[in-house]
Order: C-alpha cells, then sequence, then structure tokens
C-alpha cells in the first residue's frame, strides 16, 4: 500500500507520455522488494519520445497496469527472473512486456480481479493488452499507439 501511495504521487510529477520515466520510477520504488525477494531484474528499455496519447490521467492508469504485473509476479509466480522490456513500434507507438520465468497460469481462468482490472486500465487508454502464460514464460504485453 505505501508503495502504491508513493509511486501514486510519482506520476503526478511524470512527464505527460515520457513512458521511460515512469518505469524508471517503478524501479526506483520497487527495487528494495526485488532484492528481497531473491528475484533477477532484468531491465531492457530503450529510451523513447513522449507519446502525445498518454496524459497524466493515462499515465496513472498505465503506471497501475505495469504495477500490478510486476506486484504478481512477485507475489505469485515463484519467479527467479523478471524482465521489463521496452520497444518503439513501427507505428510510433510502444510496446511494453513484463515476462517472467515463474510457474505460469491460465489467463483465461479468473483468479480474482487482477487481469479483468488490468483490462480495463488498458482499454481506459485505449492499449492492447495480452497475457501469456506457460510453466517458464508469462508474458504482459501493452501496446500503445
Amino acid at each position: 500500500s505505501l508503495n502504491q501511495l508513493k509511486l501514486s504521487i510519482d506520476a503526478i510529477n511524470l512527464p505527460e507520455g515520457d513512458m521511460t520515466a515512469l518505469l524508471a520510477s517503478l524501479r526506483y520504488r520497487l527495487e528494495p522488494r526485488f532484492k528481497a525477494s531473491d528475484i533477477e531484474l532484468l531491465w531492457d528499455v530503450d529510451l523513447l519520445a513522449p507519446l502525445a496519447s498518454l496524459n497524466h490521467k493515462a499515465m496513472h492508469h498505465l503506471q497501475f497496469v505495469v504495477y500490478e504485473a510486476i506486484s504478481n509476479v512477485l507475489q505469485h509466480a515463484h519467479a527467479s527472473q523478471l524482465k521489463i522490456e521496452l520497444r518503439s513500434t513501427p507505428q510510433g507507438g510502444a510496446q511494453l512486456r513484463v515476462i517472467d520465468n515463474g510457474h505460469g497460469f491460465d489467463p483465461e481462468r479468473q483468479m480474482g480481479r487482477g487481469l479483468s482490472s488490468l483490462r480495463e486500465r488498458a482499454s481506459a487508454i485505449d492499449a492492447v493488452l495480452r497475457v501469456t502464460s506457460s510453466p517458464g514464460n508469462t508474458v504482459v504485453e501493452i501496446v500503445l499507439r
């Protein structure tokens, strides 16, 4: 809860559309949790130009989606690695992926509100959300235009 509060405060000060800054803020706030959980964080983030489609409200939604995806790995995946990837798309948008090597799960099975909340928030910012999972490879992908 304290991390979420700090991240909400951070979101207020993030430059609109700057996904790189958003991820850097998340990394800064969550790094102690990674170290405490013995999960190796692999960081493969390109420096992207700000996306005009991401106003402050959209940045907050995106921050929550990424935080929830990371939090799920820390709490449920039993992973030893977590990789964060950010790339530009040929259309000028962005592709963000949260990948872990945990035990996997069935994304079609409703296990609480987590996935439906991610889908709602992604839809609110007109992003495409894809979740694929198998043992050793779970990917939460967010594509923004």
